[in-house]
């Protein structure tokens, strides 16, 4: 075959042979006088960073986004649909939501499932708690006798009667 000539076959180097560690008798080589001593968190003073020098020269690009912003960018691009015959410019979010609110009405379980649990997350982030400390004392009398108020109306559930089979 006259073309082989471009072709290079790849051979592994010999290996030296492994020493036995009980013959081993070589000693790490003795810190130099002049710098501090090596071990954890303590690396050799040749390979530390230099002064003035960063750990990463680089850095982050300037510019780059995460996924979050890049997402949010995205969903609040505009697309062009049909409603009502019309053509109408909205943000790919707004048309998710449309969409997604056609099948929970069309009888989609799953879509009606994530509309209602995404209503209940959104307006239990809309409520607040009521720091006691932000109100004033006749505040705090108001809402002590309110409390009380709802617990003389309300009887205290039954605690349960064991019956006549039952041994304890």
């Amino acid at each position: 075959m006259a073309n082989d000539v471009g072709i290079r076959h790849r051979t592994r180097p010999q290996s030296a042979p492994v020493p036995d560690r009980a013959a081993d008798t070589r000693q790490p080589p003795a810190p130099a006088p002049d710098s501090d001593a090596v071990g954890y968190g303590k690396p050799p003073t040749y390979t530390r960073f230099k002064p003035g020098r960063s750990g990463n020269p680089r850095g982050r690009p300037k510019g780059r986004k995460n996924f979050q912003t890049e997402l949010l960018e995205e969903l609040h691009e505009g697309i062009t649909v049909r409603e009502g015959g019309r053509r109408r410019m909205v943000s790919k979010q707004r048309a998710m939501l449309k969409t997604l609110t056609a099948k929970a009405l069309q009888g989609d379980a799953r879509a009606a499932t994530l509309i209602v649990n995404t209503v209940f997350r959104i307006l239990q982030q809309d409520e607040e708690p009521v720091d006691d400390r932000d109100l004033s004392a006749e505040d705090r009398a108001i809402l002590k006798d309110y409390e009380n108020r709802i617990s003389q109306k309300t009887p205290a559930p039954p605690s349960p009667q064991p019956s006549k089979g039952d041994t304890q």
